[in-house]
């Protein structure tokens, strides 16, 4: 099969296209990219402890660390101890970070819906199904 040499960039330059439209939006708040992300993740997603969030997005521990602690320290969000298992801490996001997550998530939609003009349904299942197929693969070679 020919190398896509392009996939990987196109990836990035979606993802770093997002993440000026994120910046866009908050430009009137004082989050650091991470938080957003962090927002947005606890806003989208049933994973909720720093590992899970980690792992999915690829960051740091001390990363997420530290947005968690910024965003406790701002009232955004709040840490919770699993009562079925002491070792597992849960983030929440507080009353307050609603009002910004629902921004986010706008954001996003809006984002998705430009990046899809023209693109069917079934076209995007597909790629979707590719990507993850892709993922998939990785991880298993990880692991071999």
């Amino acid at each position: 099969m020919k190398e896509k040499k392009n996939l990987l960039i196109s990836l990035s330059k979606l993802s770093k296209m997002y993440r000026a439209e994120v910046k866009t939006e908050m430009s009137d708040s004082d989050f650091s990219p991470n938080e957003l992300d962090l927002i947005t993740f606890l806003s989208n997603n049933e994973m909720d402890t720093s590992k899970e969030i980690a792992d999915s997005l690829g960051l740091s521990k001390s990363l997420i660390a530290r947005s968690v602690d910024s965003l406790v320290a701002k009232g955004y969000l709040e840490t919770r101890v699993d009562e079925a298992d002491r070792r597992y801490i849960h983030l929440v996001l507080t009353d307050q970070a609603k009002p910004i997550a629902e921004r986010l998530r706008n954001r996003r939609k809006q984002y998705i819906a430009s990046m899809m003009e023209g693109i069917s349904q079934e076209q995007f299942a597909q790629f979707e199904w590719a990507l993850e197929k892709m993922i998939a693969n990785v991880e298993r070679k990880k692991e071999e």
